[in-house]
């Protein structure tokens, strides 16, 4: 397989020993990976899409762990505006049905796709409560959910050991999740700013795992009348 920038990256490794890096940190933590995505135009220098190519690693459900894990793999190997190393990820839950099951797959992996690129193109900060949307009056993203926008987050589901990996060298590789917000959780985040936003999505429970029916940790005004009331 080719690299992605040469046979030697800033980060000391070429392509596919990144690869073997962050496919043993994710074995050590949560599971075997295998590739769900590869970004085969991207590897060959021939992608239409803006900033590098980007491979997913997905870890399939096993045993109780009823949620495939989603890693992006390739951000990493270039320091990103903020002179740091990260990569993306998140959980999409597995219920057996085969359907449902591969669009929350299919949902997840584009995701952290889309971000380990948008940190190469914009100046997007990425540390745990940062939130980010996509126009000024952003709309709904997913069909049948009002969630609007996204709130970065540490990953809680694998063990501890692997918010972060290091590197030949010593230097570190972060791994951060982009959680699915609503826009009353974004006000928050503006209003209170990140670390209060990432204290509340941390004390009700919300983790890396896709949901786009939870419900909000900070409702609106309107919401609140609206329960009292009886209505949804």
């Amino acid at each position: 397989m080719q690299n992605i920038w040469g046979s030697r990256t800033e980060s000391g490794l070429n392509a596919d020993e990144f690869r073997d890096e962050v496919a043993l940190h994710l074995m050590r933590n949560l599971g075997e990976p295998h590739t769900a995505f590869s970004d085969q135009d991207g590897w060959a220098g021939k992608s239409k899409e803006p900033g590098p190519p980007i491979d997913v690693l997905v870890v399939p459900p096993e045993g109780e762990r009823r949620f495939a894990y989603v890693c992006t793999m390739g951000c990493a190997l270039k320091r990103n505006g903020d002179k740091t190393r990260m990569e993306f990820v998140m959980a999409a839950p597995q219920t057996g049905e085969a359907k449902e099951d591969l669009a929350r797959l299919n949902l997840a992996a584009n995701t952290v796709r889309q971000f380990a690129k948008l940190v190469h193109i914009q100046p997007v900060r990425v540390t745990p409560g940062e939130t980010v949307q996509f126009s000024a009056n952003p709309k709904p993203m997913f069909e049948g959910s009002k969630q609007l926008g996204f709130a970065f987050a540490t990953p809680r589901l694998p063990n501890d050991s692997f918010q972060a990996m290091k590197l030949q060298g010593g230097e570190a590789v972060t791994f951060v999740a982009p959680i699915p917000i609503y826009r009353s959780e974004l006000q928050y985040g503006r209003t209170k700013g990140p670390r209060a936003l990432n204290k509340a999505l941390t004390k009700a429970g919300v983790t890396e795992m896709l949901d786009i029916h939870r419900k909000p940790v900070k409702r609106s005004f309107l919401g609140m009348l609206a329960s009292l009331f009886g209505q949804r």
